[in-house]
Protein backbone atom coordinates (compact mmCIF):
# COMPACT_ATOMS: atom_id res chain seq x y z
CA UNK A 1 0.00 0.00 0.00
CA UNK A 2 1.31 3.43 -0.87
CA UNK A 3 2.31 5.40 2.20
CA UNK A 4 0.08 8.42 2.77
CA UNK A 5 1.03 11.36 4.93
CA UNK A 6 -0.88 14.06 6.71
CA UNK A 7 0.12 17.42 5.30
CA UNK A 8 1.72 19.83 7.73
CA UNK A 9 0.21 22.79 5.91
CA UNK A 10 -3.42 22.47 4.78
CA UNK A 11 -3.51 24.66 1.74
CA UNK A 12 -7.20 24.49 0.97
CA UNK A 13 -10.55 23.61 2.51
CA UNK A 14 -13.55 22.30 0.60
CA UNK A 15 -16.91 22.95 2.32
CA UNK A 16 -19.33 20.26 1.25
CA UNK A 17 -22.46 21.72 2.77
CA UNK A 18 -24.66 21.62 5.83
CA UNK A 19 -25.67 18.18 7.04
CA UNK A 20 -29.35 17.65 6.39
CA UNK A 21 -29.55 19.83 3.30
CA UNK A 22 -27.61 17.83 0.73
CA UNK A 23 -28.70 14.49 -0.67
CA UNK A 24 -25.50 12.58 -1.24
CA UNK A 25 -26.48 9.83 1.17
CA UNK A 26 -30.25 9.65 1.06
CA UNK A 27 -31.85 6.38 0.04
CA UNK A 28 -28.88 4.97 -1.84
CA UNK A 29 -28.56 1.20 -1.81
CA UNK A 30 -25.13 -0.27 -1.22
CA UNK A 31 -22.70 -0.28 -2.88
CA UNK A 32 -22.95 3.37 -3.85
CA UNK A 33 -22.70 3.84 -7.62
CA UNK A 34 -19.34 5.15 -8.71
CA UNK A 35 -17.64 4.55 -5.36
CA UNK A 36 -14.68 2.32 -4.66
CA UNK A 37 -16.49 0.46 -1.87
CA UNK A 38 -16.27 -3.32 -2.00
CA UNK A 39 -17.75 -5.48 0.72
CA UNK A 40 -14.92 -8.01 0.38
CA UNK A 41 -12.32 -5.30 0.97
CA UNK A 42 -12.97 -5.18 4.71
CA UNK A 43 -11.79 -8.14 6.72
CA UNK A 44 -14.17 -8.65 9.68
CA UNK A 45 -12.32 -8.41 12.97
CA UNK A 46 -13.19 -10.75 15.80
CA UNK A 47 -13.47 -9.25 19.26
CA UNK A 48 -10.51 -10.10 21.53
CA UNK A 49 -10.67 -13.57 23.09
CA UNK A 50 -10.08 -13.02 26.82
CA UNK A 51 -10.85 -16.50 28.15
CA UNK A 52 -9.12 -18.41 25.34
CA UNK A 53 -12.14 -20.42 24.20
CA UNK A 54 -11.83 -19.33 20.56
CA UNK A 55 -14.75 -16.90 20.68
CA UNK A 56 -14.53 -13.13 20.85
CA UNK A 57 -15.51 -11.32 24.04
CA UNK A 58 -16.82 -7.78 24.53
CA UNK A 59 -14.91 -5.60 27.03
CA UNK A 60 -15.85 -2.13 28.29
CA UNK A 61 -15.61 0.05 31.38
CA UNK A 62 -18.57 0.51 33.73
CA UNK A 63 -19.19 1.97 37.16
CA UNK A 64 -20.83 0.43 40.23
CA UNK A 65 -18.09 -0.49 42.73
CA UNK A 66 -18.31 1.87 45.72
CA UNK A 67 -16.80 -0.23 48.49
CA UNK A 68 -13.99 2.26 49.10
CA UNK A 69 -16.39 5.17 49.55
CA UNK A 70 -16.12 6.35 45.95
CA UNK A 71 -17.01 4.68 42.69
CA UNK A 72 -13.76 2.97 41.72
CA UNK A 73 -15.36 1.42 38.63
CA UNK A 74 -15.40 -2.02 37.08
CA UNK A 75 -14.64 -3.61 33.72
CA UNK A 76 -17.38 -5.75 32.21
CA UNK A 77 -16.47 -8.76 30.07
CA UNK A 78 -19.33 -10.29 28.12
CA UNK A 79 -18.01 -13.61 26.95
CA UNK A 80 -18.63 -15.03 23.48
CA UNK A 81 -22.13 -16.33 22.96
CA UNK A 82 -23.59 -13.85 25.45
CA UNK A 83 -24.27 -16.46 28.12
CA UNK A 84 -22.00 -15.01 30.80
CA UNK A 85 -20.80 -11.58 31.93
CA UNK A 86 -18.01 -10.99 34.46
CA UNK A 87 -17.38 -7.71 36.27
CA UNK A 88 -13.70 -7.21 37.09
CA UNK A 89 -12.97 -5.08 40.16
CA UNK A 90 -9.86 -3.72 41.86
CA UNK A 91 -8.93 -7.14 43.25
CA UNK A 92 -8.82 -8.65 39.76
CA UNK A 93 -6.05 -6.20 38.87
CA UNK A 94 -4.23 -6.12 42.19
CA UNK A 95 -5.36 -2.50 42.76
CA UNK A 96 -6.44 -1.16 46.13
CA UNK A 97 -7.76 2.08 47.58
CA UNK A 98 -9.55 5.16 46.35
CA UNK A 99 -6.59 6.43 44.35
CA UNK A 100 -6.43 3.40 42.04
CA UNK A 101 -9.71 3.12 40.15
CA UNK A 102 -10.49 0.48 37.55
CA UNK A 103 -11.04 2.03 34.14
CA UNK A 104 -10.56 5.72 33.55
CA UNK A 105 -9.48 5.51 29.91
CA UNK A 106 -10.30 8.49 27.75
CA UNK A 107 -12.53 6.41 25.47
CA UNK A 108 -14.33 4.18 27.99
CA UNK A 109 -12.69 1.12 26.41
CA UNK A 110 -9.67 -0.39 28.20
CA UNK A 111 -6.53 -1.55 26.43
CA UNK A 112 -7.02 -5.20 25.41
CA UNK A 113 -4.24 -7.16 23.67
CA UNK A 114 -2.34 -10.44 23.86
CA UNK A 115 0.70 -9.04 25.67
CA UNK A 116 2.46 -12.34 26.44
CA UNK A 117 1.71 -14.19 23.19
CA UNK A 118 -0.25 -17.08 24.71
CA UNK A 119 -3.20 -16.66 22.35
CA UNK A 120 -5.55 -15.04 24.90
CA UNK A 121 -6.17 -11.31 25.21
CA UNK A 122 -5.12 -9.49 28.37
CA UNK A 123 -6.78 -6.40 29.90
CA UNK A 124 -4.82 -3.36 31.08
CA UNK A 125 -6.24 -0.71 33.39
CA UNK A 126 -5.25 1.95 35.90
CA UNK A 127 -3.29 5.19 35.61
CA UNK A 128 -0.43 3.25 37.21
CA UNK A 129 -1.19 0.28 34.99
CA UNK A 130 -1.84 -3.33 35.94
CA UNK A 131 -2.70 -6.39 33.82
CA UNK A 132 -5.46 -8.96 34.25
CA UNK A 133 -4.06 -11.91 32.31
CA UNK A 134 -6.40 -13.74 29.96
CA UNK A 135 -6.66 -17.43 29.21
CA UNK A 136 -8.40 -20.49 30.71
CA UNK A 137 -6.05 -20.70 33.71
CA UNK A 138 -6.04 -18.04 36.41
CA UNK A 139 -2.84 -16.05 36.82
CA UNK A 140 -2.08 -13.36 39.37
CA UNK A 141 -2.46 -9.77 38.09
CA UNK A 142 0.76 -7.90 37.40
CA UNK A 143 1.87 -4.30 37.66
CA UNK A 144 3.45 -2.93 34.51
CA UNK A 145 6.86 -1.33 34.76
CA UNK A 146 6.29 2.13 33.37
CA UNK A 147 9.21 4.45 34.24
CA UNK A 148 7.10 7.11 35.91
CA UNK A 149 8.85 9.60 38.16
CA UNK A 150 7.39 9.77 41.70
CA UNK A 151 5.94 13.24 41.05
CA UNK A 152 4.74 12.54 37.51
CA UNK A 153 1.12 13.42 36.77
CA UNK A 154 -0.50 10.38 35.13
CA UNK A 155 -4.24 10.35 34.48
CA UNK A 156 -5.28 7.75 31.91
CA UNK A 157 -4.45 4.06 31.43
CA UNK A 158 -2.29 3.26 28.38
CA UNK A 159 -3.47 2.55 24.85
CA UNK A 160 -2.35 -0.41 22.76
CA UNK A 161 -1.06 -0.79 19.20
CA UNK A 162 1.88 -2.15 17.23
CA UNK A 163 3.98 1.00 16.94
CA UNK A 164 7.17 -0.65 15.64
CA UNK A 165 5.61 -3.12 13.19
CA UNK A 166 7.11 -6.27 14.75
CA UNK A 167 3.77 -8.04 15.24
CA UNK A 168 3.76 -7.69 19.04
CA UNK A 169 1.34 -5.29 20.76
CA UNK A 170 2.88 -2.34 22.57
CA UNK A 171 1.50 -0.02 25.26
CA UNK A 172 1.76 3.78 25.15
CA UNK A 173 1.09 6.21 27.97
CA UNK A 174 1.57 9.89 28.76
CA UNK A 175 3.09 11.49 31.82
CA UNK A 176 3.56 15.13 32.71
CA UNK A 177 6.74 16.18 34.53
CA UNK A 178 6.57 19.85 35.42
CA UNK A 179 5.92 21.79 32.23
CA UNK A 180 6.67 18.95 29.83
CA UNK A 181 4.67 15.97 28.63
CA UNK A 182 6.47 12.74 27.81
CA UNK A 183 5.36 9.77 25.75
CA UNK A 184 6.28 6.41 27.31
CA UNK A 185 6.05 3.25 25.19
CA UNK A 186 6.51 -0.29 26.47
CA UNK A 187 7.26 -2.56 23.51
CA UNK A 188 6.07 -6.17 23.54
CA UNK A 189 6.21 -9.01 24.03
CA UNK A 190 5.76 -8.87 27.81
CA UNK A 191 6.64 -11.36 30.53
CA UNK A 192 4.12 -12.36 33.18
CA UNK A 193 6.18 -10.25 35.59
CA UNK A 194 5.25 -7.15 33.57
CA UNK A 195 8.62 -6.66 31.88
CA UNK A 196 8.49 -5.38 28.28
CA UNK A 197 11.00 -6.27 25.59
CA UNK A 198 12.20 -2.64 25.70
CA UNK A 199 11.09 0.81 26.84
CA UNK A 200 11.05 4.07 24.90
CA UNK A 201 10.58 7.57 26.33
CA UNK A 202 10.37 10.73 24.25
CA UNK A 203 9.42 14.31 24.97
CA UNK A 204 6.25 15.69 23.43
CA UNK A 205 6.40 18.91 21.44
CA UNK A 206 6.29 21.95 23.71
CA UNK A 207 3.00 23.20 22.31
CA UNK A 208 1.30 19.93 23.22
CA UNK A 209 2.08 20.02 26.96
CA UNK A 210 -1.00 21.02 29.03
CA UNK A 211 -1.11 22.10 32.62
CA UNK A 212 -2.42 18.70 33.76
CA UNK A 213 -2.11 15.19 32.38
CA UNK A 214 -5.90 14.84 32.45
CA UNK A 215 -6.04 17.29 29.53
CA UNK A 216 -4.22 14.89 27.22
CA UNK A 217 -5.64 11.95 25.32
CA UNK A 218 -3.83 9.37 23.23
CA UNK A 219 -5.49 7.60 20.30
CA UNK A 220 -3.81 4.64 18.61
CA UNK A 221 -4.69 3.99 14.97
CA UNK A 222 -3.09 3.19 11.63
CA UNK A 223 -3.35 6.69 10.19
CA UNK A 224 -0.55 6.92 7.62
CA UNK A 225 -1.15 3.88 5.41
CA UNK A 226 2.16 2.06 6.00
CA UNK A 227 0.74 -0.79 8.10
CA UNK A 228 2.32 0.43 11.36
CA UNK A 229 0.15 1.89 14.12
CA UNK A 230 0.50 5.58 14.91
CA UNK A 231 -0.39 7.80 17.85
CA UNK A 232 -2.46 10.97 17.91
CA UNK A 233 -2.28 13.22 20.97
CA UNK A 234 -4.88 15.90 21.61
CA UNK A 235 -6.95 17.63 24.30
CA UNK A 236 -10.68 16.82 24.05
CA UNK A 237 -12.81 19.87 24.64
CA UNK A 238 -9.89 22.27 24.55
CA UNK A 239 -10.14 23.11 20.83
CA UNK A 240 -6.41 22.59 20.72
CA UNK A 241 -4.18 21.38 17.92
CA UNK A 242 -3.75 17.59 17.75
CA UNK A 243 -0.56 16.15 16.46
CA UNK A 244 0.31 12.83 14.87
CA UNK A 245 3.30 10.68 15.82
CA UNK A 246 3.89 8.18 13.00
CA UNK A 247 5.07 4.76 14.12
CA UNK A 248 8.13 3.33 12.38
CA UNK A 249 9.16 -0.22 11.56
CA UNK A 250 12.05 -1.20 13.76
CA UNK A 251 11.17 1.32 16.48
CA UNK A 252 11.02 5.01 17.16
CA UNK A 253 8.55 7.56 15.84
CA UNK A 254 8.64 9.96 12.96
CA UNK A 255 8.52 13.72 13.39
CA UNK A 256 5.29 15.04 14.91
CA UNK A 257 2.82 16.39 12.36
CA UNK A 258 0.27 19.04 13.20
CA UNK A 259 -3.42 18.35 12.51
CA UNK A 260 -6.35 20.78 12.27
CA UNK A 261 -7.80 21.77 15.67
CA UNK A 262 -10.86 20.06 17.09
CA UNK A 263 -12.63 18.20 19.93
CA UNK A 264 -12.50 14.61 18.78
CA UNK A 265 -10.81 12.37 16.23
CA UNK A 266 -11.52 9.13 14.39
CA UNK A 267 -9.73 7.20 11.63
CA UNK A 268 -11.36 5.16 8.86
CA UNK A 269 -11.52 4.56 5.13
CA UNK A 270 -14.59 6.58 4.18
CA UNK A 271 -14.08 6.54 0.40
CA UNK A 272 -12.92 2.94 -0.06
CA UNK A 273 -9.57 3.71 -1.69
CA UNK A 274 -7.54 1.72 0.85
CA UNK A 275 -5.94 4.82 2.39
CA UNK A 276 -6.75 5.92 5.94
CA UNK A 277 -8.79 9.11 6.33
CA UNK A 278 -9.07 11.28 9.45
CA UNK A 279 -12.31 12.78 10.77
CA UNK A 280 -11.77 15.64 13.23
CA UNK A 281 -14.77 16.99 15.13
CA UNK A 282 -14.83 20.75 15.79
CA UNK A 283 -18.01 21.42 17.76
CA UNK A 284 -17.41 24.94 19.08
CA UNK A 285 -18.80 23.85 22.47
CA UNK A 286 -16.88 25.33 25.43
CA UNK A 287 -15.04 23.12 27.87
CA UNK A 288 -16.58 22.09 31.19
CA UNK A 289 -15.36 25.28 32.86
CA UNK A 290 -16.90 27.46 30.18
CA UNK A 291 -13.58 29.15 29.49
CA UNK A 292 -13.54 28.58 25.74
CA UNK A 293 -15.83 31.00 23.86
CA UNK A 294 -18.57 29.46 21.77
CA UNK A 295 -18.36 30.32 18.11
CA UNK A 296 -21.68 31.48 16.66
CA UNK A 297 -21.56 28.88 13.92
CA UNK A 298 -22.55 25.34 13.16
CA UNK A 299 -20.46 22.53 14.49
CA UNK A 300 -18.48 20.68 11.88
CA UNK A 301 -16.37 17.66 11.04
CA UNK A 302 -13.23 18.19 9.00
CA UNK A 303 -12.26 15.12 6.93
CA UNK A 304 -8.66 14.75 5.77
CA UNK A 305 -8.72 12.14 2.99
CA UNK A 306 -5.67 10.02 2.31
CA UNK A 307 -5.88 10.69 -1.42
CA UNK A 308 -5.65 14.48 -0.95
CA UNK A 309 -4.20 15.53 2.39
CA UNK A 310 -3.83 19.14 1.33
CA UNK A 311 -7.56 19.77 0.78
CA UNK A 312 -9.67 18.66 3.76
CA UNK A 313 -13.43 18.59 3.39
CA UNK A 314 -15.66 20.31 5.97
CA UNK A 315 -19.07 18.87 6.84
CA UNK A 316 -21.22 21.31 8.80
CA UNK A 317 -24.25 20.15 10.73
CA UNK A 318 -27.13 21.04 13.00
CA UNK A 319 -28.04 24.47 14.28
CA UNK A 320 -25.58 27.20 15.21
CA UNK A 321 -24.11 26.38 18.64
CA UNK A 322 -25.63 22.91 18.35
CA UNK A 323 -22.33 21.16 19.01
CA UNK A 324 -22.17 18.95 15.93
CA UNK A 325 -18.76 17.20 16.05
CA UNK A 326 -18.46 16.89 19.84
CA UNK A 327 -17.54 13.23 19.29
CA UNK A 328 -16.86 10.96 16.30
CA UNK A 329 -16.74 7.16 15.91
CA UNK A 330 -16.01 5.06 12.83
CA UNK A 331 -17.94 1.91 11.85
CA UNK A 332 -18.87 0.12 8.59
CA UNK A 333 -22.54 -0.19 9.50
CA UNK A 334 -23.82 -1.47 6.16
CA UNK A 335 -20.89 -3.77 5.35
CA UNK A 336 -20.13 -2.23 1.96
CA UNK A 337 -16.39 -1.95 2.60
CA UNK A 338 -16.48 1.81 3.22
CA UNK A 339 -16.54 3.16 6.77
CA UNK A 340 -19.39 5.31 8.03
CA UNK A 341 -19.11 7.97 10.72
CA UNK A 342 -21.26 8.51 13.82
CA UNK A 343 -21.12 12.15 14.93
CA UNK A 344 -22.14 13.26 18.41
CA UNK A 345 -23.94 16.60 18.79
CA UNK A 346 -24.85 18.48 21.98
CA UNK A 347 -24.97 22.18 22.89
CA UNK A 348 -22.95 21.54 26.07
CA UNK A 349 -20.93 18.81 27.77
CA UNK A 350 -23.49 17.87 30.40
CA UNK A 351 -24.94 14.85 28.57
CA UNK A 352 -28.56 15.98 28.60
CA UNK A 353 -29.63 16.29 24.96
CA UNK A 354 -27.06 14.30 23.04
CA UNK A 355 -27.83 12.88 19.61
CA UNK A 356 -25.85 10.80 17.15
CA UNK A 357 -25.97 11.51 13.43
CA UNK A 358 -24.62 8.78 11.15
CA UNK A 359 -23.03 9.83 7.86
CA UNK A 360 -22.68 7.09 5.26
CA UNK A 361 -19.35 6.56 3.57
CA UNK A 362 -18.85 5.62 -0.04
CA UNK A 363 -20.36 8.49 -1.97
CA UNK A 364 -18.32 9.91 -4.84
CA UNK A 365 -16.48 12.19 -2.43
CA UNK A 366 -16.38 9.85 0.58
CA UNK A 367 -18.64 10.77 3.50
CA UNK A 368 -21.97 12.13 2.32
CA UNK A 369 -23.30 15.37 3.66
CA UNK A 370 -26.86 14.23 4.45
CA UNK A 371 -27.59 12.11 7.51
CA UNK A 372 -28.21 8.42 7.03
CA UNK A 373 -29.96 8.24 10.38
CA UNK A 374 -30.14 9.93 13.80
CA UNK A 375 -30.11 8.26 17.19
CA UNK A 376 -31.16 9.67 20.52
CA UNK A 377 -32.53 12.90 21.91
CA UNK A 378 -31.63 12.06 25.50
CA UNK A 379 -28.17 11.16 26.81
CA UNK A 380 -26.66 8.73 24.32
CA UNK A 381 -22.97 8.07 23.82
CA UNK A 382 -21.38 5.85 21.19
CA UNK A 383 -18.93 3.81 23.27
CA UNK A 384 -17.26 1.66 20.62
CA UNK A 385 -17.63 -0.36 17.43
CA UNK A 386 -18.46 -4.07 17.53
CA UNK A 387 -18.64 -6.74 14.85
CA UNK A 388 -22.15 -7.86 13.91
CA UNK A 389 -20.99 -11.23 12.56
CA UNK A 390 -22.46 -10.79 9.07
CA UNK A 391 -19.85 -8.50 7.52
CA UNK A 392 -21.31 -5.40 9.10
CA UNK A 393 -20.36 -3.50 12.22
CA UNK A 394 -22.59 -1.97 14.89
CA UNK A 395 -22.35 0.84 17.42
CA UNK A 396 -22.44 -0.02 21.09
CA UNK A 397 -24.23 2.96 22.63
CA UNK A 398 -24.80 3.88 26.27
CA UNK A 399 -28.09 5.46 27.28
CA UNK A 400 -29.55 6.60 30.57
CA UNK A 401 -30.46 9.62 32.65
CA UNK A 402 -28.12 12.13 34.23
CA UNK A 403 -28.84 13.07 37.85
CA UNK A 404 -28.34 16.41 39.57
CA UNK A 405 -24.93 15.21 40.72
CA UNK A 406 -23.85 14.64 37.12
CA UNK A 407 -23.77 10.83 37.45
CA UNK A 408 -25.53 8.47 35.07
CA UNK A 409 -28.58 6.53 36.29
CA UNK A 410 -30.59 3.68 34.78
CA UNK A 411 -27.67 3.01 32.46
CA UNK A 412 -28.25 0.58 29.59
CA UNK A 413 -26.26 -0.45 26.57
CA UNK A 414 -27.61 -1.44 23.20
CA UNK A 415 -26.19 -2.29 19.82
CA UNK A 416 -27.28 -0.12 16.91
CA UNK A 417 -26.75 -1.13 13.29
CA UNK A 418 -28.18 -0.56 9.86
CA UNK A 419 -30.91 -3.14 10.45
CA UNK A 420 -31.97 -1.92 13.91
Amino acid sequence: MERSRIALALTGVVVLGAVGTASANDGIARPVDGSACRAEARQPQREPDVDGDGRGDLVLETDGDERTGIDTGRIAVRYGGGARTAHLTQEDFGLHGQREPVGGSATGVPAVADLDGDGAADIVTGALPAVHWGGPHAAAPTRLRFPYAPDADVEHPPVTGDFDGDGHPDLASLRVDGDHARLVVLHGPFTREGRPARTEVRRSPDHAAPAFASGLTLVAAEATGDGVDDLVEYEPGAHGTPYLLPGKRGGGFGAARTLPPGDALAVGDYDGDGLPDLAIGDSGVPDDDGETPVADRRGRVLVVYGKDRAHPVVLEGGAPRGGFGLGVLTADLDGDGCDDLAVRAAPDRWLETDTLTVLRGGSAHGLGSAPWRRIGGSPVLAERTVEAGDGRQELLVREGEVGDDGNWRNVRWRRVGSAS
